[in-house]
């Protein structure tokens, strides 16, 4: 139902009252009635911290805007799950909300290859376990260690700790090896010239097939072996004048049969 003139000027009215009282009666406000108007009126009210805890991941491969997203979903969220009367400040309880929101966003994004979820989760988890465990032990961990502390085998942290090499991809100006000065890029390849006229050459030589013996012999020492023509004339014994008149001809007649297509 369309709203009336009267009906968009109370809510108007209303929503500039909001915006005048303290945060804490919004969020409370909110909390019982899940009114849009007041999450618009909270997103805006904290939209600033949103947008400070952004700029902490700046200059790490992501797009400030895509970064700003992100923080603005977090703070979407702990909107949501804020409760004024538990005694914490909004900040307090949307920070962390936020952070990890856009952590799980370089986590899921920050990889080279996409990984099967088990396989990047226990990475994760085996991360963790390899700095608790080095801390415990003041030594490097053995993997019968790590896998029994992530409760997965030997080979599913082998697994995992390879997968970990995916989650940044080799600069193409990275060296071939050690011992090697060539650089990877070296090694990719390149557009072969020879195919962009693979197709013309196909059809010229259905077309030319076409051509009388005497014509397809001057086509070849002209075009093939670049004979003038002179040298032709002198090579099949005709004249100059012959080959040239001939030569013309021929070219007319292969410009039209391209035109129309090879026969088949």
């Amino acid at each position: 139902m369309t709203a009336t003139p009267a009906l968009s000027r109370a809510r108007s009215h209303r929503t500039t009252r909001r915006a005048g009282r303290p945060t804490e009666d919004l969020h409370r406000e909110y909390l019982e009635t899940r009114d849009p108007a007041l999450a618009d009126l909270l997103v805006e009210a904290h939209c600033g911290l949103a947008h400070r805890l952004a700029g902490r991941f700046a200059n790490r491969g992501e797009g400030g805007e895509d970064l700003t997203q992100v923080a603005m979903l977090g703070l979407v969220k702990a909107i949501e799950g804020f409760d004024p009367d538990r005694g914490l400040r909004f900040s307090t309880y949307a920070t962390p909300t936020i952070l990890g929101e856009l952590k799980r966003h370089f986590r899921d994004r920050g990889w080279a290859v996409r990984l099967p979820r088990r396989v990047h989760d226990l990475y994760l988890n085996v991360q963790h376990a390899i700095d608790e465990l080095a801390q415990e032990l003041r030594r490097s961990p053995t993997l019968q260690e790590i896998a029994e502390r992530v409760c997965a085998s030997v080979e599913d942290v082998v697994e995992a700790i390879e997968a970990g090499g995916l989650r940044r991809s080799a600069s193409i100006d990275a060296r071939v090896g050690p011992d090697d000065e060539r650089s990877l890029a070296s090694s990719l390849g390149e557009d072969d010239p020879d195919l962009v006229g693979v197709e013309r050459n196909l059809t010229l030589a259905a077309v030319v097939e076409r051509l009388p013996d005497v014509e397809q012999e001057i086509v070849r020492l002209r075009f093939v072996e670049g004979l003038t023509q002179l040298e032709i004339a002198q090579r099949v014994g005709r004249s100059q004048m012959q080959i040239s008149r001939l030569l013309a001809r021929t070219l007319d007649r292969l410009r039209g049969w391209i035109t129309e297509g090879p026969a088949s």
